[in-house]
This record gives structure tokens, C-alpha cells and sequence, in this order.
């Protein structure tokens, strides 16, 4: 699999549309009944920490000290569905990213939902939620949203993810699981295979902590993996999974490998992983599995 580009120019898109109304704040999500689908093992304090020592004021659109209201305001989405084979690959990426950190439309889906009791601490739960509706604004933007076409959480993708992280950056598997390293399955110290720990699987009960009371134990299935490198740790959980997005989006047109899962696989799991913490300006990256059904494409390349 081709390793994820990293992006280094900001993108400004050269046309662009305006709402044709904008859209009121309604808080659709129960965030005190939301379920937690990241691990608890999980370490996020940096990602709590970094964006606000950046200088950014909060983790919602409106906190991102380095993106301005005018650019919010061009980035406004106003209903148009963009076709993938009626423009160019540069166009529909303008379209669908007017900037790396800003896809069309995002803010207003953002205040639309408040995703966020607390937009300077939000949980790993509301997070994990955010993501979903997320994912399923993009596809909204190409006229996926038929309940179909909805992504859906689960909870062995966001494990899973999480112990490719593990594999891939520590050694705390590699004594009771040894193997080739460098392989999908690791170990992985000293390998230059981006997704090393794709397939790498923890027996039933090493599984336990990282999954509900009495959740069955996880196995291999059908899915694909993308490791995403373009995101920052210092970037507010808002729009910190942008990049990853955009980048690949640029990279690799709609059609691409990496780019499919984000509009048709049924079910994902995230997993963001600092390697330097003491790093305010490193990147995160992002590990995404993808599961379940993989639906067909409404565009013909």
C-alpha cells in the first residue's frame, strides 16, 4: 500500500460557494448518554494539552487561532453535490476542502450538532461522535446520506486501531507476541512499514481492558487500513482529523485506495497516537480502520 503524502501547502480554494442560508445551532447529541468507543488506555493528555498551549482557545471551529472567520465564511456550504466525474480532480478537492484543516461545510455541521459539553475538555466519547458525524458530512457533500450510507462505530476497529498503534510504537506486546519484524503483524521497532500492526490481533484475554463488559472478543475480518500522517498534535480535536482527510484526498483523487473507506465502508474505528510528547508542533497520526460492508460507488471513473 502506497504510504499516505503529507501535505505541506495550504490549499485555498479558487471559487467558492455561499450558504444559501445559514444553519441554527440545534444540539442533537446527548453527550452524557454517549458511549466511549476509544480505549481508555488510550493516551490523549497531550492532545488535551498541546492546542491550547498553541495558542488556540478551545477545541470547537471558532477556537482555531490560525483559521480565520472570513475563511469560515468561505467555507460555508451551500447544499451543491459535488460529482467527482463533472470537474477535475483539483476542483472536486477545492470543493471538498477549501482548506487542509476546513472541509466544506464543517463549522456549520459543528454548531449544528455541539458535539462538546465542554469545548475546552471534550471526552473521548464525544469525540469518537464527532468523528461519526464527521465522516458522514463528507459524504453528504457527494450525496451519500440515504441511512445506508451512514458510518457506523465499533468497537473492535477502535481496539484494533489502538493495538496497531501499541505494536507499531512501543514494545509492550513484543515479548508474549513474538513474530517477524516489520511484518503487518509486527513486531515493529526499527521498521519503515507504515502499517506495521495492521493485522496484529490480541488473544481474548489480553482483550478485556480495552473492550465493554462482556463485549465478545474481536477477531479478524474483512476491512482495510489507512495510516495517516498529516495530522498535528497541537491541532483542536474539531478539525485534527482534516488532514488526514484532505491530504489524502489531494493525493489520491476520489477513486483512491486510501480515499474510498471515507466514503464507503459501513463501520470505522480512529486511533491518534503522539510519538514525541514533548513536541508541541509534531504530528499525530491517525490510524483508521475500516469494516463491515463496503458499499458501492454512485461515480463511475
Amino acid at each position: 500500500m502506497k504510504k499516505t503524502i503529507e501535505l505541506c501547502t495550504v490549499i485555498i480554494c479558487i471559487a467558492f460557494f455561499s450558504c444559501k442560508k445559514d444553519i441554527k445551532p440545534n444540539n442533537n447529541v446527548n453527550t452524557s448518554a454517549l458511549e466511549q468507543y476509544t480505549p481508555n488506555g488510550a493516551n490523549w493528555e497531550t492532545f488535551a494539552k498541546k492546542p491550547l498551549e498553541a495558542g488556540n482557545k478551545s477545541h470547537d471551529p471558532d477556537g482555531v487561532s490560525y483559521l480565520s472567520a472570513d475563511s469560515w465564511e468561505k467555507a460555508k456550504w451551500d447544499g451543491t453535490i459535488y460529482d467527482p466525474t463533472k470537474m477535475t480532480p483539483e476542483k472536486f478537492y477545492d470543493c471538498m476542502c477549501p482548506h487542509v484543516d476546513q472541509v466544506r461545510g464543517i463549522r456549520e455541521v459543528f454548531y449544528k450538532y455541539k458535539p462538546f459539553a465542554d469545548n475546552k475538555n471534550p471526552t473521548k466519547a464525544e469525540v469518537d461522535e464527532w468523528h461519526r458525524i464527521a465522516i458522514n458530512h463528507i459524504r453528504a457533500l457527494v450525496g451519500y446520506t440515504s441511512e445506508d450510507r451512514q458510518v457506523k462505530k465499533d468497537y473492535c476497529l477502535f481496539a484494533r486501531a489502538l493495538w496497531g498503534d501499541e505494536r507499531k510504537f512501543t514494545t509492550v506486546w513484543d515479548a508474549k507476541y513474538p513474530g517477524t519484524n516489520g511484518s503487518a503483524a509486527g513486531p515493529c521497532q526499527g521498521s519503515n512499514n507504515s502499517h506495521c500492526g495492521a493485522s496484529f490481533m490480541l488473544d481474548a484475554t489480553d482483550q478485556i481492558p480495552y473492550l465493554p463488559k462482556d463485549h465478545a472478543a474481536c477477531s479478524a475480518g474483512e476491512g482495510s487500513e489507512g495510516v495517516f500522517s498529516g495530522p498535528k498534535s497541537n491541532i483542536p480535536w474539531s478539525v485534527k482529523w482534516s488532514r488526514g482527510f484532505c491530504n489524502t484526498l489531494k493525493a489520491e483523487g476520489f477513486w483512491g485506495g486510501h480515499v474510498g473507506p471515507w466514503f464507503h465502508r459501513e463501520k470505522f474505528g480512529f486511533s491518534f497516537w503522539d510519538a514525541e510528547p514533548t513536541n508541541n508542533n509534531n504530528n499525530a497520526i491517525l490510524r483508521a480502520k475500516w469494516g463491515g460492508e463496503s458499499m458501492p460507488s454512485l461515480y463511475q471513473k
